[in-house]
């Protein structure tokens, strides 16, 4: 197991956690109480998103430092409360959707970045997604059914996507893009609460 790599996104959970309040994104309420975070650019992003209800005894979103790791052998982590159910692709005109849909009660803490290679965190495993960029995108503070996993589509945005669970708390992603780092936009809504990634098709 690559310990350092899943260290590094647990501890990323309280960093985001310290986000929450200082997002600068456009956000829109709607007369049924969600709220839509948008943001375009190609460089790395994070963010939250409140699932459900917070619990009434839960202090803030904030999530603690974990202690130093025994041997760094062991990796303790906080039972999550938000389940991701679906992942859901669908090309539409111009660009590529990748949907993420929760349900429970929780935080979820998301990063999303371009990176040179795809490096599974769990077992350093290396995934092949075909493409000329590789955006990952790290979801903390869920856990998931293990459908869901590598899936083709070739389409003028991306080329395929690969997603797995690193561990209990953590899924993470990497999408193969046909253009080179395009600019791509995230939203999150909590009603319905989901996670999207528009991806643009190449400019021709």
């Amino acid at each position: 197991m690559n310990v350092r790599r899943v260290i590094t996104l647990l501890g990323a959970m309280s960093f985001l956690s310290l986000l929450a309040g200082c997002q600068t994104d456009d956000e829109s309420d709607t007369a049924g109480g969600s709220s839509t975070k948008v943001v375009l650019d190609a460089a790395t992003r994070t963010g939250t998103l409140q699932v459900g209800s917070r619990p009434i005894n839960a202090p803030s979103t904030e999530i603690s430092m974990l202690p130093p790791l025994p041997n760094a052998t062991e990796i303790p982590s906080p039972n999550p409360r938000v389940e991701v159910t679906e992942i859901d692709v669908t090309d539409h005109d111009g660009f590529t959707r990748i949907t993420y849909r929760f349900d429970g009660n929780g935080s979820v803490f998301w990063k999303a970045e371009y990176v040179s290679e795809a490096i599974r965190a769990g077992d350093s495993t290396v995934v092949d997604v075909g493409s000329r960029s590789i955006l990952q995108v790290d979801l903390m503070g869920v856990q998931s059914a293990s459908v869901h996993d590598s899936v083709s589509h070739e389409g003028a945005s991306i080329t395929r996507m690969d997603s797995a669970a690193v561990n209990n708390t953590i899924l993470q992603s990497f999408v193969g893009t046909v253009d080179i780092r395009p600019t791509y936009t995230v939203s999150t809504s909590d009603s319905p609460s989901q996670l999207t990634i528009d991806i643009p098709a190449v400019d021709n």
